[in-house]
């Protein structure tokens, strides 16, 4: 889905940091999950002891800070530039020096500097000073343990880990033709019916299915639904259609039964047909979420 403005449309920005040993098993480190208008979010300390709340965006190519944010830092901010090479205007792009979650390192972490905070005063972004995207996490394993609050990740991985059970598969397709590289995985269904699955932690509903996938999907007389159901984090604030789904699922793992089950209007920004559906926030709220973002493999965990 669209994040909150148009930081989506600008090029997407890695940092390499040291490496694992080969064969190691990752430790994880972290710190507390925080909340941040209902969404996941994470308090880091700066090379220069100065402190962010960051979203946790696995829903966006950029990480992003708000522009008073980089002024009060002190950062040097460049012009962003667009696909065609032209200065964007309102956009730029600086670095993160020394980026730490407790005691776990994230190193340098290049940004998109942009204004949030009229977003954040309009209730259309959740209230932080900016996002740390997927790519920031580049051949780490990231995990998102919504039971324990923690949000936890090893150094960059060398070695391929070995799948602790059933994992999707991750890829990174475009949203929409023309859109930018987002993270998919294989691995989830509805009612039993599996499907492919845009991985979006700031999307605050269960899931999202797609107008291309409701009929293969069995889902036509759920999406007759008139119940509505604004987002107002998705889209600059857009409604969607909700039903019920008999069950949503991992794998063999249910995550929920007889949970809402949402289609899109037409203000919704569509994926051109190149997956079926959005997971998001209320269908990981119980589980842990593990992205192995080096061998692009995902798996769930779900306490009883």
């Amino acid at each position: 889905m669209r994040r909150f403005r148009r930081y989506f449309l600008l090029a997407f920005f890695v940092v390499s940091n040291l490496a694992t040993a080969k064969g190691q098993v990752p430790t994880l480190r972290g710190d507390k999950m925080l909340d941040c208008s209902g969404l996941p979010c994470v308090d880091v300390t700066l090379a220069s002891g100065k402190h962010l709340r960051l979203l946790v965006d696995t829903g966006n190519v950029n990480s992003v800070i708000d522009t008073e944010v980089a002024k009060s830092l002190g950062l040097a901010v460049a012009p962003a530039k667009g696909a065609d090479g032209k200065p964007l205007s309102g956009y730029g792009i600086s670095v993160l020096t020394g980026v730490k979650l407790g005691d776990a390192s994230l190193g340098d972490v290049k940004i998109v500097v942009m204004d949030l905070a009229t977003d954040v005063k309009a209730d259309h972004m959740p209230t932080a000073d900016g996002a740390l995207a997927y790519t920031a996490f580049k051949d780490r394993l990231l995990e998102l343990d919504y039971v324990r609050r923690t949000v936890r990740f090893s150094d960059p991985l060398t070695a391929e880990l070995a799948c602790p059970g059933f994992c999707g598969t991750m890829t990174t397709p475009t949203f929409g033709k023309r859109g930018p590289p987002i993270i998919v995985s294989t691995g989830f269904s509805v009612n039993a019916k599996p499907i492919t699955a845009q991985i979006d932690t700031l999307f605050s509903g269960t899931m999202l299915i797609y107008p291309p996938s409701v009929k293969k999907l069995d889902l036509s007389e759920e999406a007759k639904t008139t119940k509505k159901q604004l987002f107002k984090y998705t889209d600059g604030g857009v409604d969607m259609m909700e039903a019920q789904s008999k069950t949503e699922a991992f794998g063999t793992l249910v995550l929920a039964k007889n949970a809402p089950l949402y289609f899109a209007t037409s203000a919704v920004h569509l994926p051109d047909d190149l997956f079926d559906a959005t997971v998001g926030h209320e269908l990981f709220e119980h589980s842990v979420l593990s992205l192995d973002f080096h061998d692009m493999k995902l798996w769930m965990t779900k306490e009883l």
